[in-house]
């Protein structure tokens, strides 16, 4: 896969759709750092699968209906687009997490970078190696619903998964430093499509005003029984 795909998938009208159902279901937010304004709206593997796997089997049908009642069309359009473009089946399993929302409001403390430099691995909470999975061509992908009025975007270096294996966050961003950094702009209602295997770093926001907000639509896929599996 090249190092990014973009897709068009909303229109501007469709993703000022979403950016208001999403604030509406503001009462479900799930505040991911104890200071900063930095919420998701739906279950991610990263986050709660460490704290409490089956504890996130557990709330996964509760999070997914309130998700597809709002929603809906909005994962048929994905699935539609990732199957076209991937040339396979994609779908989304009843036991996982459905692609959920990054929400981050103003705060001066997101001009600073917002998370570790990494891979995304979230496959590995849910799938055994076997002959039926592909667990070295991961995907991952970013839909930008609503960005920050200087824009936003995603650090990726010219550095892969089997070079990093087994490092910490530490470890893989000292690496990181020897090598070619690229930076990458979201785009409002374009798909960003790559390998998660790639190391990559949400890029901080710019010179931040007043009422700006970044909420992205984020979602991780693993080709199973020769089907994409999209999941968070």
């Amino acid at each position: 896969m090249e190092m990014i795909n973009e897709i068009d998938l909303l229109t501007e009208e469709e993703c000022c759709l979403v950016s208001s159902i999403v604030h509406e279901l503001k009462d479900l937010w799930i505040q991911r750092h104890p200071q900063l304004p930095f919420y998701t709206l739906g279950l991610a593997s990263p986050y709660d699968v460490p704290q409490d796997k089956q504890g996130y089997y557990k709330k996964v049908k509760h999070y997914n209906s309130i998700l597809l009642k709002h929603f809906g069309w909005l994962y048929e359009r994905l699935a539609n687009a990732l199957t076209i473009k991937l040339g396979k089946l994609a779908l989304f399993p009843e036991n996982l997490a459905l692609p959920g929302f990054h929400i981050f409001l103003e705060h001066k403390a997101f001009e600073q970078p917002l998370g570790a430099v990494h891979c995304d691995k979230s496959y590995m909470f849910h799938w055994q190696p076997s002959e039926k999975v592909d667990l070295n061509n991961p995907i991952s992908f970013t839909q930008a619903i609503s960005l920050p009025q200087l824009g936003g975007g995603m650090y990726m270096w010219d550095l892969q998964y089997a070079e990093v294996q087994g490092l910490d966050h530490a470890q893989i961003e000292e690496i990181s430093h020897l090598r070619n950094k690229k930076f990458y702009p979201y785009k409002e209602g374009k798909l960003f499509l790559h390998s998660g295997h790639t190391v990559h770093q949400i890029a901080p926001i710019k010179k931040l005003q007043s009422e700006d907000e970044r909420i992205t639509l984020q979602g991780h896929g693993i080709l199973y029984n020769n089907a994409w599996q999209l999941h968070w």
